[in-house]
């Protein structure tokens, strides 16, 4: 697996812990403001988390084994209309649990997530989307990952997805767990960083959405 020159910088990337505590407040980090010429200009770049890999549930002993398949591209936030606007990505994340059964048959458990927010950070990236298909998962509610791509080789490649370790309450895109699966086979995880976007001067922030429900 190619990795991109980002991921290879030595020391230029965040820790995983700063990315995610960056995508567990939802906050935009504010950049220098651009000025109009900059607006015109500058083209923004965009995060890309592509790559198949099978990994292993450590939790799962007797079933370790799950597939997830990325293809997620963009930034987590935009500004429309002078406001900040969370979730500015497109893509997909496919997943397959196969379960084997005692006569022999294997059962695949499939999804599919529709990409809307993805921050790439060095070698770490989270996705978040919403669910649209597969019968395990429900239809409409909001799963999210992480991606580390590893500048040492595919094998330390690592990812975490969010049902059964985040608090699905009150689940916003970019919360995300930590990566906790380890890679078992497959071509591995590429992640493409990219710097937040430009929030211009003026810009209101985003509409704070609604309380989360009650434990």
């Amino acid at each position: 697996m190619m990795h991109s020159n980002a991921s290879r910088r030595a020391g230029g990337a965040l820790a995983v812990g700063a990315v995610a505590a960056l995508a567990l407040t939802g906050a935009a980090v504010a950049q220098p403001s651009a000025t109009a010429t900059d607006r015109t200009t500058v083209q923004r770049a965009e995060g890309h988390v592509t790559g198949d890999a099978w990994v292993k549930f450590s939790v799962d002993p007797q079933n370790p084994l799950r597939r997830f398949t990325f293809d997620a591209h963009g930034n987590p936030y935009k500004v429309a209309d002078g406001r900040i606007v969370f979730g500015d990505a497109r893509g997909s994340v496919s997943i397959d649990h196969p379960e084997p059964k005692p006569d022999g048959t294997v059962v695949h458990h499939r999804a599919t997530v529709k990409v809307d927010y993805v921050m790439a950070t060095g070698p770490v990236a989270v996705v978040s989307g919403l669910i649209d298909s597969g019968s395990d998962l429900p239809i409409g509610e909001r799963a999210s990952f992480t991606v580390y791509d590893d500048p040492r080789s595919t094998r330390h490649d690592r990812m975490g997805f969010s049902w059964g370790v985040v608090d699905g309450q009150c689940h916003r895109a970019g919360k995300a767990p930590a990566p906790f699966t380890s890679y078992a086979s497959g071509p591995g995880y590429t992640v493409k960083d990219a710097p937040l976007p430009r929030v211009p001067a003026g810009a209101e922030p985003q509409v704070e959405p609604g309380p989360c429900p009650a434990p």
